[in-house]
C-alpha cells in the first residue's frame, strides 16, 4: 500500500553540504547537473535538491558551489534513497554571497503541461491557515466565498467551478464528493510543502476528472533533521489556530510525521449590521500521521487523517438587539458538522536488473459525514469511497521514449437526505489506461487513452494528447486536447443555495458531465537589462457536451437542476510576467480574461459570479541575509453577472451586475534563528459587499436569499503569529 509517485517521476533527491571550519553546513544555491546533459537543478535554502533522473545509467552528477571544489558523483543505477554530497572549500573566504534565490512561484519550462509550482516560500506569504487561503497571491486559481452564512469558500479555474478541476494529494484523489465544498477549509496550510497547478486537461494516467486542470498538493514529508515545527496564529476577528509537526526516525529505513491542527473562532461578528454573523463560530481538530519507508529500490508510505469540524452561524441575538431578546428559538440558525477519515497509501518498486522499469500501486479510502441545518432546512450526507490504481512504467529505445499502462478502480457510496427527500447512489467505476511519450530532439509528444465503465452511466472513453516544443533552452510552446467526464453531486456542490428560501427542483434524469478541453501555451524565460524575466501566455477552451445546469435565473425563489440543452463553453486567456527588479525585489503581473456562457432555459447567458477580467500585481522583497521578508499583492476583479431577481418586489432585488473591486494583502516577516515572527493583513482596502442577504429581517419568508455573493464578506483583517523550527544538528556539528 504505499509511495510510487517519486519513482514514477524518476527524480533523484539529495542534500548538498560543505565542510566549513570543521563542521558540516547546508549549501543553498548549489548547482547540480548530470554530466553531458542539460538536466540540472539548484539546491534550496536548506541544501536539499531534487533533480530529474538521467535517461540512462550509469551517470555522473556534477555539483558546483562558489568557494568550494567541484565534485562529481558517479551512480551506477537509481539510488532509491536520498544521497548526500560533501564539498570541500577551495579557498578560505571571509564571506560567501548567495546571488541566486529560490523562486516562490515557478513557471515550469520543463513540464509537459502549462503549470506553475507554489513552494513553501509562496505559501508563507499569506496567512495560509488552510488550503482555501493558499491562492491569495495566485491568479490562476480564483477563491471566493460561496454564501454569506456558512463561511465556505469556492475555487475556480479557467473560469469554471473547482469541481471541474482535479484536486489531489500526491496524485491521489483527495478533495471530491461531499468534501468538494468543505474540503478546502479542512486541510491546514502548514501541512502543504508545495502546490503544483497545471492548466488544461490532465494526462490519462491521473484520471478522467481533470477537465480544466489539476491542483496537486505535496504534503510535508517526515524529515528526521527537522523533528519539531510549531506555528501559532491569531487575527483581529478572534480566530486562533495552532499547528504542531513532530517527526522522528522509525527504524533504519523509515520515518514518521505526526501533524496536529486546532482551530477556534468564537466571535459573533456582524460587520454589515444585517443581524447575521458574517462568519460562523466554530472549532476544528485535524490530525494526520504519515509513515515513509525507503530501502534500496523500494519505497512505501501510508497516511491516516481524522477531522472533526463544527460551525454555528446564522442570526445573532447579540446584534439583533432587544427586539429578539428571549426569542432565541425563533432565530435562523446554521449548524454544520463535518466528520472525516482518510487513508492514502503508496508502494513503488524499481526492477533490480533494469532501472528503466518500475511498477507502483496506490490506494485512497475516505469516510465523510456531513450534517447541516439552515433555518428550517436539513441536509445530511454520508460518503464511503475507495480508490486503487496500479501503474507500470518503462523507458524504450535510447531512453527518450516512455510507456505507461495500468488500471484504476473507483468506488463511491453516497446517501443524502434533504428535508423529506432522500437520495442514494452506489457507483463502481473500473478503468484501463495507457500513455506513450515520444521525444525527438526538441519535440515531446504524449498520447494517452483511458476507458472507464461506470455502473450508472455506462462506458466512457477519454483520449488525451499533449505536445511540447522547445524553441530554445528556456522557450517552450505547448498544445493540449482531451476529453474528460465526471459524476455530478448537485445538492452538495450547490450547498450555498441551501442558505435561502429557494425551492429545489430536479427536472428529468441527471447524467454525467462531459467536456472537451483545448489549450495553447507559450513560456519564455530570458535576461534583459540585467534582469531575469519570465513571460507566459495561455489560451484554453472548455466545450461541454453534457452538463448539469444549476439554474438560479428561472425564478429568484427556485433552484432548478436539469441537463444542458444547448451550447455551454468557457474561453480563458491567461498572461503572466515575472521579473526580478532588484536582486532582492521580485514583481509579478497577471491578467485573466474569461468568456463563460451556458444555456439556461434555451437562452445563452453569461455564467453568474464570474468576472470577465481579473488582474494581480504582486511585489515580494527579501533582505540579503533572508531575515526580513515583505510581500504585498493587489487583486483586481471586474464586474460579474448576478442571477436575476427582477420577479421579486423592488425592495427584494439585487442589481443585475456586481461592481468591479480590488483587495490588498500584505505581510512582513522576521527570522530570529529558529524563530520566525510574521504580521500581515488581508483585504486592507476593506472592500465589502455591504448587502449580502435579501430579506435578512424575514429569514423564514419567501424572499430570503444569502447565496448571491459576488465579493468579500469581511472587512480588513489583521493577523500575526510565530513559527518555530527545531533542526537536528548533525554529528559533526554536535562535536
Amino acid at each position: 500500500m504505499l509511495s510510487a509517485a517519486p519513482l514514477f517521476s524518476q527524480r533523484v533527491e539529495g542534500m548538498v553540504r560543505g565542510a566549513e571550519a570543521g563542521r558540516s553546513v547546508a549549501l543553498p544555491g548549489a548547482h547540480v547537473l548530470w554530466s553531458g546533459t542539460e538536466i540540472g537543478a539548484t539546491s534550496g535554502t536548506d541544501g536539499r535538491v531534487s533533480i530529474d533522473a538521467p535517461v540512462s545509467w550509469p551517470a555522473s552528477l556534477v555539483v558546483r558551489y562558489v568557494g568550494y571544489t567541484t565534485d562529481t558523483v558517479r551512480l551506477d543505477r537509481y539510488p532509491g534513497r536520498p544521497i548526500e554530497v560533501m564539498l570541500d572549500q577551495a579557498v578560505e573566504l571571509r564571506a560567501i554571497e548567495i546571488v541566486e534565490r529560490q523562486e516562490s512561484t515557478r513557471m515550469d519550462s520543463r513540464s509537459l503541461l502549462s503549470s506553475e509550482q507554489l513552494g513553501v516560500k509562496e505559501l508563507k506569504r499569506a496567512a495560509c491557515c488552510d488550503l482555501s487561503e493558499s491562492f491569495e497571491t495566485n491568479a490562476t486559481v480564483d477563491i471566493s466565498f460561496s454564501d454569506a452564512i456558512s463561511g465556505t469558500k469556492a475555487i475556480r479555474m479557467l473560469g469554471l467551478d473547482g469541481k471541474y478541476a482535479q484536486l489531489s494529494v500526491e496524485n491521489l484523489p483527495f478533495i471530491r464528493g461531499l468534501s468538494s465544498v468543505y474540503g478546502l477549509t479542512l486541510l491546514p496550510g502548514t501541512w502543504i510543502n508545495a502546490i503544483n497547478v497545471s492548466k488544461g486537461v490532465g494526462t490519462a494516467v491521473n484520471g478522467p476528472n481533470a477537465m480544466t486542470g489539476q491542483i496537486d498538493l505535496c504534503l510535508v514529508s517526515p524529515t528526521p533533521e527537522e523533528p519539531l515545527f510549531v506555528n501559532l496564529y491569531g487575527n483581529s476577528q478572534g480566530r486562533a489556530e495552532a499547528n504542531v509537526h513532530v517527526s522522528h526516525r522509525a527504524g533504519k529505513n523509515g520515518s514518521n510525521l505526526l501533524l496536529l491542527h486546532g482551530n477556534y473562532f468564537g466571535n459573533e461578528m456582524d460587520q454589515n449590521s444585517d443581524g447575521f454573523m458574517d462568519m460562523p463560530m466554530g472549532r476544528r481538530i485535524n490530525v494526520m500521521d504519515r509513515w515513509i519507508y525507503q530501502r534500496g529500490d523500494r519505497a512505501a508510505q501510508v497516511g491516516v487523517r481524522f477531522v472533526v469540524d463544527e460551525r454555528n452561524g446564522g442570526q445573532s441575538a447579540k446584534h439583533l438587539g432587544d427586539a429578539h431578546a428571549g426569542q432565541a428559538h425563533d432565530l435562523y440558525r446554521v449548524n454544520i458538522t463535518n466528520r472525516m477519515a482518510d487513508v492514502i497509501a503508496k508502494n513503488g518498486y524499481i526492477f533490480k536488473n533494469d532501472a528503466t522499469k518500475s511498477i507502483g500501486v496506490t490506494m485512497a479510502l475516505k469516510h465523510h459525514e456531513v450534517t447541516s441545518t439552515f433555518g428550517e432546512r436539513d441536509y445530511c450526507g454520508t460518503q464511503q469511497s475507495a480508490y486503487a490504481s496500479a501503474i507500470y512504467q518503462m523507458l524504450l529505445g535510447t531512453g527518450t521514449d516512455q510507456l505507461k499502462a495500468g488500471a484504476s478502480f473507483q468506488y463511491d457510496d453516497y446517501i443524502e437526505a434533504f428535508n423529506d427527500s432522500s437520495f442514494a447512489r452506489n457507483e463502481v467505476m473500473p478503468g484501463l489506461f495507457t500513455e506513450y511519450t515520444l521525444k525527438r530532439g526538441s519535440v515531446t509528444w504524449v498520447a494517452g487513452l483511458r476507458g472507464d465503465h461506470n455502473s450508472w452511466f455506462g462506458t466512457a472513453v477519454s483520449p488525451r494528447t499533449h505536445l511540447k516544443i522547445d524553441l530554445g533552452p528556456l522557450t517552450n510552446l505547448r498544445a493540449s486536447a482531451g476529453y474528460g467526464f465526471r459524476t455530478a453531486n448537485p445538492l452538495v456542490e450547490n450547498a450555498s443555495v441551501l442558505a435561502s428560501s429557494r425551492r429545489v427542483i430536479m427536472e428529468g434524469e441527471l447524467g454525467m458531465e462531459r467536456a472537451w478541453n483545448f489549450g495553447l501555451g507559450f513560456l519564455h524565460k530570458f535576461k534583459w537589462l540585467d534582469r531575469k524575466w519570465a513571460i507566459g501566455a495561455d489560451a484554453f477552451r472548455t466545450q461541454f457536451t453534457a452538463q448539469v445546469i444549476a439554474d438560479l435565473d428561472r425564478s429568484p425563489r427556485t433552484l432548478v437542476f436539469y441537463m444542458l440543452d444547448g451550447p455551454s463553453y468557457a474561453n480563458s486567456v491567461l498572461a503572466d510576467v515575472q521579473v526580478g527588479l532588484l536582486r532582492s525585489l521580485d514583481l509579478k503581473l497577471s491578467y485573466r480574461f474569461y468568456d463563460v456562457v451556458s444555456t439556461y432555459d434555451g437562452v445563452l447567458r453569461e455564467r453568474p459570479f464570474t468576472p470577465r477580467h481579473r488582474g494581480l500585481i504582486d511585489l515580494a522583497w527579501t533582505s540579503n541575509d533572508e531575515r526580513w521578508r515583505f510581500d504585498v499583492s493587489l487583486n483586481l476583479f471586474g464586474d460579474a453577472r448576478i442571477p436575476w431577481t427582477t420577479q421579486n418586489p423592488e425592495e427584494f432585488r439585487f442589481p443585475r451586475r456586481s461592481p468591479a473591486y480590488c483587495t490588498l494583502h500584505a505581510q512582513i516577516s522576521r527570522v530570529f534563528g529558529a524563530w520566525e515572527v510574521y504580521l500581515g493583513g488581508e483585504n486592507l482596502t476593506s472592500t465589502l459587499q455591504q448587502r449580502q442577504i435579501i430579506a435578512p429581517e424575514d429569514p423564514f419568508g419567501p424572499y430570503f436569499d444569502a447565496s448571491l455573493i459576488w465579493g468579500p464578506t469581511n472587512r480588513a483583517m489583521i493577523y500575526g503569529g510565530l513559527r518555530f523550527l527545531l533542526t537536528k544538528r548533525t554529528k559533526t556539528e554536535q562535536e
